[in-house]
C-alpha cells in the first residue's frame, strides 16, 4: 500500500486500486490495528476510573472491564461493516455499480485517519491522566450522581475532552475526503454523487461524537 499517495492523492490511489483485483487484506489490517489501539486506550482509561471503587468491588467489576475492552475491539470491525454497508446502499440510489467486497475494501482504507487519530488520542490521554489523583469513593458517594460526576470531571479535565473532540472532528473530515474517492471508484460514481454518499454517514457520526462530548461536560 502506498500510504503517501493515499494521504496526498487519494483520487489517484483509488483509481489505481480499482484496476486491480479486490482484496480485503490491507483494509482488514488497518481496522485490526485501530481496534487494538482502541482496546488499549479503553483498558487504560477504565483502569483509572476503576480506582474510584472500593478494593473489594474492583475485583468483582473486572468483568465490566473485559466487556468494555472486547466491545472496543469489536466496535472497529462493526463500524467498518456498517459504514461500508450504508454507503453501498445509499450509492444504489445513484445507480452505483460494483460488488460489496470492493466497497468494503475501499472504505477500509479510509480508516487510516482513525488509526492515526487513535495514536494521538492515546498520547493525549496519557498526558492528562498519567498523574491524575483518583480518590477511592464509598458506596454512598458512588450512588450519588452529583458526587460521581464531579469526581470524574476532576479526573478527566475539559481540556482533554475538547482536545479529543478536535482530533475526532479532524479525523472525520479526513475520513470524508478518503471515503468520497473510495466510494467513487468502488461504485463507479461521479465525484459529486460520491461526496453525498460519503457525507451522510459522516454527518451522523459527527453528531454522535458531539453528543458524547456534551454528555461529558
Amino acid at each position: 500500500m502506498n500510504i503517501r499517495e493515499l494521504i496526498l492523492n487519494p483520487d489517484n490511489f483509488f483509481k489505481d486500486l480499482s484496476s486491480k483485483e479486490s482484496s480485503l487484506t490491507t483494509p482488514f489490517l488497518i481496522v485490526l490495528a485501530l481496534s487494538v489501539l482502541n482496546s488499549i486506550y479503553t483498558y487504560y482509561e477504565t483502569s483509572i476510573i476503576f480506582n474510584l471503587f472500593p478494593p473489594d468491588m474492583q475485583s468483582k467489576m473486572s468483568i465490566i472491564m473485559i466487556f468494555s475492552i472486547v466491545s472496543s475491539f469489536i466496535g472497529g470491525f462493526i463500524s467498518w461493516l456498517l459504514i461500508a454497508g450504508v454507503m453501498h446502499l445509499i450509492s444504489m440510489a445513484f445507480k452505483g455499480e460494483g460488488p460489496f467486497k470492493r466497497t468494503l475494501g475501499f472504505i477500509g482504507y479510509g480508516f487510516l485517519p482513525n488509526l492515526i487519530g487513535s495514536l494521538i488520542t492515546i498520547l493525549v490521554g496519557y498526558y492528562f491522566l498519567s498523574n491524575a489523583q483518583v480518590p477511592t469513593l464509598t458506596m454512598e458517594q458512588l450512588q450519588n450522581p452529583t458526587v460521581a460526576e464531579e469526581v470524574i470531571s476532576s479526573i478527566i479535565p475539559k481540556t482533554m475532552v475538547y482536545t479529543n473532540l478536535l482530533i475526532n472532528i479532524a479525523v472525520i473530515l479526513w475520513n470524508l475526503g478518503l471515503w468520497t474517492y473510495g466510494i467513487k471508484y468502488a461504485r463507479d460514481l461521479e465525484l459529486k454523487k460520491a461526496f453525498i454518499v460519503a457525507l451522510i454517514p459522516v454527518v451522523l457520526f459527527l453528531i454522535y461524537q458531539i453528543y458524547g462530548v456534551i454528555k461529558m461536560l
